[in-house]
């Protein structure tokens, strides 16, 4: 079954509705207003069962000037358009508005229906029909089938449902693969179902008591009921008109412009577009106040010129658009704009970069990147996120960022657009970096290692992979961590560091420690150690180096040293001696073996004939190895307990 949208397009009054109630038998104004006044205002929606058993969407726009808008927001998801022009009246105003509009969002496939047939002779009607081709030639209807058709009589109305048929057979579906967007025309309320959206489904699929969520704002919805042309599905999908029933929406809190997705997109204000003017007298300048439309989104914008300080009717052009209100926008998007009255419509175009950087100027390097972007390679625009970014991106991340599938980007890895950007894998993810950012966390690695030694002078050691990326400031869990450790391996691998102890030191770096100073590092280890339980204030310590001749920098090292070889541990800034340490273990875990009750600190302070202070420092080590779990005030043995654990140092 194919999912299609068919649309009506043309000048009011030139007998839209009247036809598409002669195909399906329903009158799409279903508003008082509209009867009253014998217009269409409102969009109207119906579907036209074909003979070879598939259904295709229709959605009947308003034809009158004062109602663009509403014919914008109906036109936007189409796939292709039934262009009604009156025989008897031939092309009008909105006649040609409709067919720029048109073009403008993209429609490239149409059936041209020449209403109203039993209203002109037959001379008449060949005159109509020299009209109509002069004015198609050109556009995208120029080899669109003509057909004239009476709604009154019924003359042309069985070749024309032919027509439809033949033309869902050719057009394509639109991609079911990437995020489900639907921009909403209609939120009601109905008794006993609660909240119900209607739409066309633009993209992606949505699959019934699965979460949706309401975007801008990122509400999260749970669907109950799916409906297809009024029949309830399991799901619905790209290129459906459809209604959703959905929990946990009101329809106070819907606002036109609002879409329905089935994951949480990103939002945006700012977009890169290409444009194009058709209105005659339309001129921009570097600066534009407009009224931008995209699906069922308007909304006041400022538009900046990139490529020309003044752009006309008839002239492609490259904009940077500031939207007055948040949309979730993807490459290729459509959109038109009007004046800022919103009386004439200036023309549109299309979405190259939904996520820019914001051009305060207008660099010749600028424009050439946005000429690349706008020729349509997908691979440019992934090119220019990862250079954006200046840090390493997940593919995951860069289809989330771009409101795209991860096939798409994963297909277009080996374009043109990515020359300058690095593929990695990493485990089970492909991660994406630009050559300038992965030469700077390269420069910066081998920095931190040499910084390191610089720093511990002592240590036979070298900087571990935490030590690296706490130098690189690299976020732990991020994209960059896992860049980094592919860069330090890389490292290793062509010799330019090697790996001791799974620490890395740069070649040729071989701790020296001469006999002055391996007697400084006894004496510091000396006094800690009958220190014991009394714990040296780190001001004492200072103060009895300094009367070794050691002053605080080497002090710094002395005990970085010591701590790393497992001679003493740190504690919340104080140093205790392993002696000390492992004889207040064994006591402990010979105590807690033997009690169901634990221990609290005043019967360890008993215990091992300590004092508070101590017994906390104690605690701390024993917790973080593992050994202890606190439970209230009493410390109990973890998981079988009595094991001691291996031997180190607690920072």
């Amino acid at each position: 079954m194919k999912h299609l949208i068919m649309g009506t397009a043309g000048h009011v009054d030139h007998g839209k509705t009247a036809l598409v109630k002669a195909l399906t038998g329903f009158d799409c104004d279903t508003h008082a207003e509209e009867k009253r006044r014998g217009i269409t205002i409102h969009l109207g929606f119906t579907h036209l069962n074909l003979e070879d058993g598939n259904s295709v969407g229709i959605i009947d726009v308003p034809g009158h000037a004062d109602f663009i808008h509403t014919m914008v927001g109906g036109a936007s998801g189409i796939d292709f358009v039934l262009l009604v022009i009156a025989s008897d009246s031939g092309v009008m105003p909105q006649t040609r508005e409709h067919v720029h509009i048109m073009e403008l969002l993209g429609i490239r496939r149409g059936i041209v229906v020449l209403s109203k047939s039993d209203l002109v002779n037959a001379e008449l009607l060949e005159l109509a029909y020299d009209d109509v081709h002069q004015f198609v030639e050109g556009t995208f209807l120029e080899a669109a089938t003509m057909i004239p058709v009476s709604a009154k009589t019924g003359q042309g109305v069985a070749e024309l449902k032919r027509l439809i048929g033949e033309m869902c057979a050719r057009v394509e579906e639109k991609p079911a693969d990437g995020p489900f967007r639907m921009f909403a025309d209609r939120v009601f309320s109905k008794a006993g179902f609660g909240t119900i959206v209607t739409g066309s489904v633009i993209g992606g699929k949505l699959v019934r008591d699965e979460p949706a969520y309401l975007i801008p704002g990122g509400a999260e919805l749970r669907v109950r009921r799916l409906e297809r042309h009024g029949e309830e599905v399991q799901e619905i999908r790209a290129g459906d008109r459809a209604s959703i029933n959905l929990i946990g929406l009101e329809k106070s809190g819907f606002q036109r412009g609002m879409l329905i997705s089935d994951r949480q997109l990103k939002e945006t204000a700012m977009l890169d577009a290409r444009i194009e003017l058709f209105d005659p007298k339309a001129v921009l300048h570097t600066w534009n106040q407009v009224i931008f439309h995209s699906g069922t989104l308007e909304c006041p914008a400022s538009m900046h010129l990139i490529d020309r300080d003044e752009q006309k009717s008839g002239e492609r052009g490259l904009v940077q658009i500031h939207l007055a209100r948040a949309g979730a926008f993807m490459r290729s998007d459509r959109f038109i704009i009007r004046t800022s009255s919103s009386d004439r419509t200036l023309g549109g175009g299309e979405i190259i970069d939904p996520f820019p950087l914001h051009h305060v100027r207008r660099p010749e390097k600028l424009v050439k990147t946005m000429e690349r972007i706008a020729g349509g390679k997908l691979a440019d625009l992934v090119g220019i996120e990862v250079k954006k970014a200046f840090r390493a991106l997940r593919l995951g991340e860069i289809a989330e960022t771009l409101n795209l599938a991860r096939n798409d980007v994963m297909a277009c890895l080996s374009g043109d657009g990515m020359k300058e950007i690095e593929v990695f894998t990493f485990g089970e993810e492909t991660l994406l970096i630009s050559g300038q950012c992965l030469e700077r966390m390269e420069k910066a690695a081998l920095k931190a290692i040499y910084a390191f030694r610089r720093r511990n002078p002592l240590v036979e050691h070298g900087a571990s992979f935490n030590e690296i990326r706490s130098g690189v400031k690299v976020e732990k869990g991020s994209a960059d961590e896992a860049m980094l450790e592919l860069i330090v391996r890389g490292l290793v691998d062509s010799g330019r560091i090697k790996e001791k102890s799974r620490t890395f030191v740069m070649h040729g770096e071989i701790a020296d420690i001469d006999g002055r100073t391996k007697e400084k590092i006894a004496l510091v280890e000396v006094f800690i150690a009958e220190c014991g339980l009394q714990v040296p204030l780190m001001n004492d310590l200072k103060k009895k180096a300094l009367s070794f001749g050691i002053g605080e920098n080497e002090l710094k090292q002395i005990l970085y040293h010591l701590q790393t070889n497992g001679t003493i541990y740190k504690a919340e800034g104080s140093y205790l001696h392993k002696k000390t340490v492992d004889r207040a273990r064994d006591r402990l875990v010979g105590e807690l073996t033997r009690s169901s009750t634990g221990i609290t600190v005043a019967g360890f302070r008993d215990l091992i004939d300590g004092n508070r202070k101590i017994c906390l420092l104690l605690f701390s080590i024993f917790d973080g190895e593992g050994l202890t779990r606190r439970d209230g005030d009493n410390r109990f043995l973890a998981g079988k307990g009595g094991d001691k654990p291996p031997e180190g140092s607690y920072a």
